[in-house]
C-alpha cells in the first residue's frame, strides 16, 4: 500500500467536508445523541473555506509555519464547530500580541497597562505575559501604540464576540462563514500581519537611548521634540514608565540624569489624570516605609513642578484603589457576578453629598457611567441600585465629566454598541435638567442631537471640542 501523500483540492475539501457532516450525524443518532445545530450548515463552511486562501495569503510564508491555530481555526471550520473556530482565532491573536509585546519593550508595557504597584512588582519578563487578562493585553497594546485605535476597535468587539458566543461560554449563538472570515481578516490586518509603527516605533527609541546612552542637553533636544508630537494616550504610557524608572529600587544617577532631562516634556503633553497617579504612588510609597521610592518619587514631582498633585488626604488613595477595582471587574470575564460588591464597597466611600476628590474624579465618573450603560450584552442587574446612587449624587463638576466623555477613546469605543449609546443618551437626559450650567447644557443637547454614527465620534468634533475647552476659560 502506497504511503504517498495526496494533495486535496479546494473542492475535494468542500466535498469531503459533505461527507463527513453526513457521516457524523448518522453516527450521532446511533448513540442517541442530538444531532441537529451541532455542526454549522456545509453552505457556511463552504463560504469560509472558498475564501481562505485569498485571506491566509495575507499572512508572511514564514510565520504561517508556526500559526498552529490558524491551522485549528481550519480544521474547526471544515468540521463545523464555528464557535471552536472563532477562539482559535482569538487564541493565536492573543499567542501574536504577546510575542509583539516581548520584541518590544516589557517595562515600557508593564507600566502602562498595570497601575497596582504591588502586582506591578510582579511582573517582570515575557513568562509574566500570561499573568495579564487578555482584555488588559489589548488594552496595553492600545496603549502603547502596538495597535491602532481602529485595531483596538475591532478586536475589543471580537473578543467580545468571542467571550459571549464561542466555545469559551456554551450557547447557540448563530455564527456565519462571512462573520468568521470577515473576523479572520481582520486579526491578521491589524495584528497578526503588522508591525507596531510611527509613535509607537519612537518611544522605543526614547526608551532605549534613555537607559542605555549617556545624554547631554543637546542631545536630549531631538528626543523632547518627538515626545511633544506624541498622541496624549502614548504620553500618558511614557510618564508611567519614566516615572516607573526613577522610582525603582538601586536605580543608578545616569539613569536618573537621563530622565530629567526629558520628563518634564512627557509630564506636559499628559493629562491631569497620570499626573494625580504619580502622586498617588508617592502616597504609597510613604505609607509602604519605602523610604528610598518616596524620596525619588518626591524628586520627580519637584523636577516636572508636580508636587501640587499630592493627594491632600488618604479618602483620594483610598477612592483610586475602589475604582480600579470595579473598573477592572466591569472589563474582565464574570463582570456581571464580580461587579456589585465593588460597586457596594465604592458607593459607601462617597458622602451623601456626592462629593469626590478633584484627582480621582474623572476616573470615577468614567467608571460609574461605562458600569451604568454596559457592555453592550447588559448591566450587572445586582449592581444597578449602587449606580444609581452614585449617579444622583452628580453635581455640577461630575456632569462636567460626563459630557466630557466621548473626548476619551476607550469610551468612544463602546459607545458604538447600540445599547450603549442608547443608555448613554438616556443619561444625557436624566442629567439636563440638574445642570444649570450653559456650557453643559449645549453639550447635552449635541449628545442628544447626535445620530447613531455619529455619537461615537463626537468628542473629534472641532465644535464640540471648542465647547468643552470653554469650561477652562
Amino acid at each position: 500500500m502506497s504511503n504517498a501523500i495526496v494533495v486535496t483540492s479546494q473542492g475535494q475539501v468542500v466535498t469531503g467536508v459533505d461527507q463527513f457532516s453526513n457521516g457524523l450525524s448518522t453516527y450521532l443518532t446511533e448513540l442517541g445523541l442530538p444531532s441537529s445545530n451541532v455542526l454549522v450548515p456545509v453552505t457556511e463552511r463552504s463560504r469560509v473555506i472558498n475564501n481562505l486562501p485569498e485571506v491566509i495569503s495575507l499572512v508572511d510564508s514564514n510565520q504561517r509555519t508556526t500559526s498552529i491555530y490558524l491551522s485549528k481555526f481550519i480544521a474547526a471550520c471544515g468540521a463545523g464547530l464555528f464557535d471552536a473556530a472563532l477562539n482559535f482565532i482569538w487564541d493565536e491573536t492573543v499567542v501574536n500580541l504577546r510575542k509583539k509585546v516581548a520584541k518590544f519593550d516589557l517595562e515600557y508595557f508593564y507600566d502602562s497597562v498595570v497601575t497596582d504597584e504591588n502586582r506591578r512588582k510582579k511582573l517582570k519578563d515575557e513568562e509574566d505575559l500570561v499573568k495579564l487578562d487578555e482584555w488588559e493585553l489589548v488594552r496595553g497594546c492600545h496603549l502603547t501604540g502596538i495597535l491602532s485605535d481602529i485595531g483596538y476597535k475591532h478586536l475589543d468587539y471580537i473578543r467580545d464576540m468571542r467571550n459571549w458566543a464561542s466555545a469559551a461560554h456554551p450557547n447557540q449563538n448563530d455564527l456565519t462563514g462571512f462573520q468568521l472570515i470577515s473576523w479572520l481578516e481582520t486579526c491578521i490586518r491589524e495584528v497578526i500581519g503588522k508591525e507596531p509603527e510611527g509613535p509607537a516605533i519612537e518611544i522605543k527609541r526614547f526608551l532605549g537611548s534613555i537607559r542605555n546612552n549617556v545624554l547631554t542637553a543637546s542631545d536630549a533636544m531631538p528626543i523632547n521634540a518627538g515626545i511633544e508630537h506624541l498622541p496624549s494616550d502614548l504620553g500618558t504610557s511614557l510618564l508611567r514608565t519614566l516615572f516607573g524608572m526613577y522610582t525603582g529600587n538601586g536605580v543608578n544617577a545616569q539613569l536618573k540624569n537621563n530622565i530629567k532631562l526629558v520628563c518634564s516634556t512627557a509630564w506636559n503633553i499628559s493629562p491631569d489624570e497620570v499626573k494625580y497617579e504619580c502622586g498617588f504612588k508617592y502616597a504609597t510609597f510613604a505609607s509602604n516605609g519605602e523610604i528610598e521610592r518616596r524620596d525619588s518619587a518626591r524628586e520627580f514631582l519637584t523636577v516636572v513642578n508636580g508636587l501640587p498633585f499630592l493627594p491632600s488626604d488618604t479618602l483620594a488613595v483610598e477612592l483610586s484603589e475602589k475604582i480600579t477595582n470595579l473598573y477592572n471587574a466591569h472589563i474582565g470575564f464574570n463582570n456581571f457576578h464580580n461587579e456589585p460588591s465593588h460597586a457596594r464597597i465604592l458607593d459607601s466611600y462617597v458622602s451623601s453629598t456626592g462629593s469626590v476628590p478633584d484627582s480621582v474624579r474623572k476616573a470615577y465618573v468614567k467608571t460609574i457611567v461605562m458600569s451604568k450603560i454596559g457592555n453592550g450584552h447588559g448591566v450587572s442587574s445586582m449592581a444597578i441600585s449602587y449606580y444609581d446612587n452614585m449617579l444622583q449624587k452628580f453635581g455640577e463638576s461630575e456632569i462636567k465629566e460626563f459630557v466630557s466623555l466621548v473626548m476619551d477613546r476607550e469610551f468612544a469605543s463602546r459607545i458604538a454598541l447600540s445599547s450603549c449609546r442608547n443608555n448613554y443618551k438616556a443619561l444625557a437626559n436624566y442629567f439636563l435638567p440638574r445642570t444649570t450650567n450653559q456650557i453643559t447644557i449645549q453639550a447635552i443637547q449635541s449628545i442628544n442631537q447626535a445620530t447613531d454614527q455619529q455619537l461615537p465620534n463626537l468628542g473629534k468634533d472641532s465644535r464640540y471640542k471648542q465647547l468643552i475647552a470653554s469650561y477652562a476659560q
